[in-house]
């Protein structure tokens, strides 16, 4: 009897083991598909990722006639204003420090309550090269904060509001690579991912 009673209270404590080892395996995939680059859930990719040049003036100290900002959705250069629907036409701005660099301004920097909102936008600088840049993280940006940076730096930009349905984020990388500065002119090259979530930052039609 008492050896009946141990192997039931045996196969019970296995059993108990089994299932605690399936909820750790389950837990540890689960956070595994939350952190990871589980490209399962996005969407085909449609639209293939291009290099750009964009010459871009200096906010201040030029023309309104002028480019001063960047909309990387749209691939387009833009003078920053707010349109007649109450949206802005921009995601960056530009502008040149007193000491020769160059200002990255977010739209909700310039433009906190825009009747219709403004997109999110995240920076941060890379220690990579443009061309070495192969893929953007998914973390470490800082939302909405203007940064500085020289020539040859490179930055990743996050765009929240995109327009993905389900809130996924477009990313993109951009460097300074000149600064005319008797014409305060900035040329910047960027390449946009333009599929929601997608975070490979190499020209083509990405996978992931």
């Amino acid at each position: 009897m008492r050896f009946t009673q141990f192997a039931s209270t045996s196969g019970a404590a296995r059993a108990a083991r089994r299932l605690r080892v399936f909820v750790v395996a389950a837990g540890m995939l689960g956070a595994a598909a939350a952190c990871g680059d589980n490209s399962n859930f996005l969407s085909p990719a449609s639209s293939a990722n291009v290099i750009r040049t964009y010459n871009v003036w200096a906010l201040s100290g030029t023309s309104a006639a002028l480019p001063a900002a960047v909309q990387f959705s749209a691939l387009t250069a833009e003078r920053p204003q707010i349109l007649a629907n109450g949206s802005v036409n921009f995601e960056i701005a530009f502008d040149l420090t007193s000491d020769g660099k160059v200002r990255f301004m977010p739209a909700r920097s310039l433009v906190p309550q825009a009747p219709s909102g403004a997109p999110t936008v995240g920076l941060t600088k890379s220690t990579s090269s443009f061309a070495d840049m192969t893929r953007a993280p998914d973390r470490g940006y800082t939302d909405d904060s203007t940064l500085v940076v020289g020539v040859n730096e490179v930055v990743l930009v996050r765009l929240v509001s995109s327009g993905c349905v389900y809130g996924d984020p477009y990313f993109a990388k951009a460097v300074v690579d000149s600064i005319i500065a008797t014409e305060r002119r900035i040329v910047l090259r960027a390449l946009t991912n333009r599929n929601c979530g997608y975070r490979s930052l190499t020209e083509g039609l990405p996978s992931n």
